[in-house]
């Protein structure tokens, strides 16, 4: 039979054998299931052990060494079974040992029928409410526990308030041990701490969808980590918290980076190959199409001209030829460092593209990590291709320096603000990426008809390397 189609069962805990009797008619005549009664706690106690009643009605007053107080605090810690008190007093000071067991109710024995069968529905009702609540807490705790990813709640100040097992592996602390500590524990001391501001838009009913950063473990191990955040609302739909998942993706930016190495390594294998094979036979024709000119010259001037005009072509091709190889290859990056890499970029946008390109470098010492220094040249090699082929800029800025905590790379330009509009592009999509394989942080900025800036923002200890 379901639940739904059973009459509840109650039992009557009662020394007064009459008015045990009684109560149990009452309850029979409002269509419910009545036990045998007892006369003690002890007895009651006894016979939870083999019976499971929807509810207890207590007397506070009992046989025995159990009062039905005392009997209520076990019913409470051992059975979850709703109970209400019965009593011939109600007086304040019994009231008040009786609130202290969080009763479902308190009835007078004289009350009217109709008085004891609106506390026992209402009993009842409550009793089915919690106990669908524990039911998906249950299923909330089960579900938590099996997820890999850390589910985190916090308080709008960042406290700590939930912790799951995932969040255990992750970060390697105990939620007993996190419990009213900050969030901003997992934030590396030379990382800049984002949960504040984080918190702010979560206050305003943001949601902070997938971004990639850093975290510290219990143990000091940077990780890199997705980092998703969102309201939790209270019952009034008031912003009361927020929920944070976040993934390890250490192992998966691993993988990122040595593709990247073995693009990189593409990259110059092309740009020696161009150099070598392709600009020496090159080379070498423009040298046999100006002897052939020369020949040609005495006797056959027009057929000259036109060899001097395909020597001007081949020419043209072989310098075309010798910046692409200089623009994969950054010889001057490898050997002289990221400040002088910029500069000869600039120098050699401005030659390409006939527009003034200014750099200003001011670093305290120069880059010695050269992963980190290609991903910056190649953010900066992509920004300025980008403030030129989409913002139509005229002027173009790099700025690379830094302070005790972060190195900076700045590209700004007085374009029409499209390189803004172009998000979804992929020229941003690759910054995006070089960006955060280096534990960056890529900002854009820009309005239309005012000019760009993009800014990479690397933390100077702990980034994660690729080249």
């Amino acid at each position: 039979m379901k639940d739904s189609e059973r009459k509840p069962l109650i039992l009557v805990v009662e020394d007064e054998q009459v008015v045990a009797i009684d109560i149990s008619r009452t309850l029979r005549g409002l269509g419910y299931d009545v036990c045998q009664p007892v006369a003690s706690g002890e007895k009651a106690l006894q016979m939870l052990k083999s019976v499971e009643p929807d509810l207890i009605l207590l007397d506070i007053r009992l046989e025995g060494e159990l009062d039905g107080i005392e009997t209520a605090k076990v019913i409470r810690r051992d059975y979850q079974i709703p109970y209400i008190y019965l009593s011939t007093f109600s007086d304040e000071q019994t009231l008040g040992r009786a609130k202290k067991t969080e009763p479902y109710g308190y009835i007078t024995k004289s009350s009217h029928r109709n008085d004891l069968h609106s506390m026992i529905e209402m009993a009842l009702y409550r009793s089915k409410m919690e106990r669908r609540i524990r039911e998906n807490e249950e299923i909330l705790s089960v579900t938590l526990k099996s997820i890999s990813d850390a589910v985190i709640g916090t308080s709008l100040d960042g406290s700590i308030i939930s912790w799951n097992s995932g969040a255990e592996t992750i970060f390697g602390y105990k939620a007993e041990a996190v419990r009213g500590m900050n969030i901003s524990i997992l934030t590396p001391p030379f990382y800049p701490n984002e949960m504040p501001e984080i918190l702010d838009s979560i206050w305003n009913g943001s949601e902070v969808d997938h971004y990639e950063t850093i975290r510290q473990k219990k143990n000091g191990t940077i990780i890199n980590v997705s980092v998703k955040v969102s309201p939790i609302r209270n019952h009034q739909n008031r912003i009361s918290g927020a929920s944070i998942i976040a993934r390890d993706i250490t192992t998966r930016k691993h993988l990122e980076r040595e593709i990247l190495e073995i693009s990189e390594k593409e990259r110059k294998r092309i740009g020696q190959d161009l150099h070598d094979s392709l600009g020496q036979k090159l080379t070498g024709i423009s040298l046999q199409i100006k002897a052939l000119e020369n020949r040609l010259r005495q006797s056959l001037p027009n057929e000259a001209e036109n060899a001097a005009s395909i020597a001007a072509l081949v020419n043209d091709t072989i310098m075309q030829t010798r910046n692409l190889a200089k623009n994969l290859l950054t010889v001057t990056l490898q050997t002289q460092g990221l400040s002088v890499a910029l500069q000869e970029l600039a120098s050699y946008c401005e030659e390409l593209y006939g527009i003034p390109i200014d750099c200003k470098t001011a670093l305290k010492e120069e880059i010695a990590d050269s992963a980190l220094a290609g991903q910056l040249y190649h953010i900066a090699q992509e920004a300025v291709t980008n403030a030129i082929r989409h913002a139509n800029a005229d002027f173009i800025e790099i700025m690379l320096h830094d302070d005790d905590s972060e190195i900076i790379l700045e590209v700004k330009d007085n374009g029409n603000g499209a390189v803004l509009g172009r998000q979804g592009g992929i020229g941003l999509k690759i910054m995006e990426f070089r960006s955060s394989m280096i534990a960056g942080r890529l900002s854009i900025y820009g309005e239309p008809e005012k000019g760009s800036s993009i800014t990479c923002r690397v933390p100077k200890i702990g980034s994660v390397g690729g080249t």
